[in-house]
């Protein structure tokens, strides 16, 4: 799987979204046709796309529609130069996550960046290592302490950032011998830190 889909006609602009995610750790791939992402579609998975609509080939929104009809990726951000409100209140009624125009405040490099790791968090290439966090519960962890990590009815509580509810739990560099164990649970997708701390 890779984490961003760009597809985008304007090659200076493609090349600007695909280094800022590239530079951040995301797998990224670039298509300036409706055509070719199609196509890419169908051999590779992806997180989330940002779709220009004003494209050379057919429309960005023909896109945008035959990808929220199949599914094949979650997250779509509609990246265009057209400021209509109006547009931009049909796509995210439609299910967009975001409407950026381009040359917004919104659009700048950081501002495009903040908002990709708020919407898919880490890249799916740098998952964090450790032990599923089911596994050293179920293995390792008595019944008392168990109900340290889950919520009242017995389930893994969601992620305060990005409201994933896969962990792993990395450990400390020092050698472990159960039952005493240390380390840091963590979100798979995120990485944001669960409290309480394994000790």
């Amino acid at each position: 799987m890779k984490d961003i889909l760009i597809v985008e006609d304007l090659e200076s602009e493609r090349l600007r979204l695909q280094k800022i995610f590239s530079d951040a750790g995301y797998l990224v791939e670039t298509c300036e046709s409706v055509t070719d992402a199609e196509n890419l579609i169908k051999q590779t998975k992806f997180r989330l796309a940002f779709l220009d609509i004003g494209l050379g080939d057919k429309s960005g929104s023909q896109l945008f529609h035959e990808i929220r009809r199949d599914g094949s990726i979650e997250y779509l951000i509609i990246f265009t130069g057209n400021p209509s409100v109006h547009l931009k209140n049909r796509f995210i009624t439609e299910g967009a996550a975001d409407y950026i125009v381009k040359g917004s405040a919104q659009a700048q490099s950081e501002k495009v960046l903040a908002r990709v790791r708020e919407i898919i968090g880490a890249s799916a290439g740098s998952s964090i290592e450790g032990l599923p966090l089911q596994e050293l519960i179920s293995r390792y962890i008595d019944a008392k302490s168990k109900k340290l990590f889950l919520n009242m009815d017995g389930t893994i509580p969601k992620c305060s950032e990005c409201g994933g509810q896969d962990y792993v739990v990395s450990f400390t560099g020092i050698p472990q011998l159960p039952p005493d164990i240390s380390g840091k649970v963590k979100c798979q997708k995120c990485g944001t830190e669960m409290d309480p701390q394994i000790s």
